[in-house]
Order: structure tokens, then sequence, then C-alpha cells
């Protein structure tokens, strides 16, 4: 299903990273279609916001298949964000503990499909990044260890904290949700990444499944 037809028929909520970002690029060019267009310009914006970088037009310019045009769309796309949510911040956010986890992403109480988001912390807990990792039913033979720790790898992230949201509106964890963590868990010991917590966010609060 195309971006924009996901959008109409379950909203925005169900637009990964790159569906929002597909969106504003519209269309590919001969050999590369938006799809891999859209994640090429995701994977640099994630590098330079690691390496603490301004986004630069050049910068988007220079990647394969993007104008100067689609680039300052991106770019205003990202600076109205900025300006409306304040989503980026000079000061760094420490993650400490479950009550400040939740604080971070209790908006996904709100959301009206299953979404698994993981919370990527650097040694001091810092939040290195905040990442959707699926949108849909937590199904453990869909949910790949891989997906969570490819990531926490890549973001060289010491802590990982899980979430996800019952749409039931009932944070009750469920027996597949405690299977996955320990799943998860004994995953990542094997790589060397440390997983501190599950959370299951619903709007009758939230609970923790501790690992």
């Amino acid at each position: 299903m195309l971006p924009r037809e996901k959008f109409l028929k379950t909203g925005i909520d169900s637009l990964s990273d790159s569906d929002l970002i597909s969106l504003l690029v519209g269309s590919g060019i001969k050999g590369k279609d938006f799809k891999t267009i859209s994640i090429s310009i995701l994977k640099q914006i994630r590098k330079e916001i690691k390496n603490g970088n301004e986004i630069q037009l050049e910068t988007l310019s220079n990647i394969e298949g993007i104008g100067k045009i689609t680039a300052m769309r991106i770019l205003a796309g990202m600076e109205l964000g900025r300006r409306v949510y304040g989503i980026y911040s000079n000061e760094r956010i420490t993650v400490q503990n479950s009550k400040q986890a939740y604080e971070l992403i209790k908006n996904m109480s709100n959301l009206k499909q299953e979404h698994i988001v993981g919370i990527y912390l650097n040694s001091r807990f810092e939040l290195l990044d905040q990442k959707t990792i699926r949108i849909g039913g937590i199904d453990n033979s869909q949910l790949l260890p891989r997906d969570v720790i490819s990531y926490a790898l890549e973001s060289n992230a010491s802590y990982v904290i899980i979430a996800h949201n019952h749409p039931s509106g009932d944070c009750t964890p469920s027996n597949e949700d405690i299977q996955l963590t320990k799943r998860l868990k004994q995953a990542m010991d094997i790589m060397g990444v440390t997983m501190l917590e599950h959370l299951v966010i619903a709007k009758n609060g939230w609970k923790s499944i501790d690992v």
C-alpha cells in the first residue's frame, strides 16, 4: 500500500518515518523509486543528528534523486515540527527510571494501532534516539530481535527500553508480551546490549514488565 493510501485508510499514526518522507518526496527517478530515495534521506538525517550536525540544504540536495526543491520541502517540514513541538533541544534528555520513560512516550496511549517503540540510551542513560520499530500487533513470529538490536548497534546504544501500546485501553501485559520480553532480553544479552524494561501503555495507565 502506498503511503498516501495508507494515510487515507488508517491515518497518519500508521505511517513509518520513511512513509512520511515519501509523502514529501512524491516520486522517484529512473532506476530508483521514491521508497529507496526516502530511506536514503532518512539515513542521512539520522546520521547528521547523531553527529550533532545541522541538516543543510546542500547535504540533502546531494542525495541522488533529490533536487533543491524537494530538499527545501523536507527541511521546511522539519522546521515546522521544531517550531510547533520543540522536537530538538540543546539539553540532553536522561531516562533513569520507568516514570521518565513513560513521560517520554505517554502519547502512545492515544494511538489507534499497536506501535512498538525502542528508546535507545548511551552509557550515561542519555537519550540517543526514540525509534518506531513496528506498527501492528505484537506477534512473536514476526517481531525479530534483530529489528531491535540492529539499531542499538548502529547508534552505539548501551541500554534499550521497549514500549508498546494497547489500543484496547488496558495496560495489563499479556502472556505474549511477557514471552516477547524474555526473548528480546536473551538476544540482547548475547549482543552485549542491556534491555532495561518493557513498558505497556494504555488509556488506563502503564505497567512495566520486569526483565
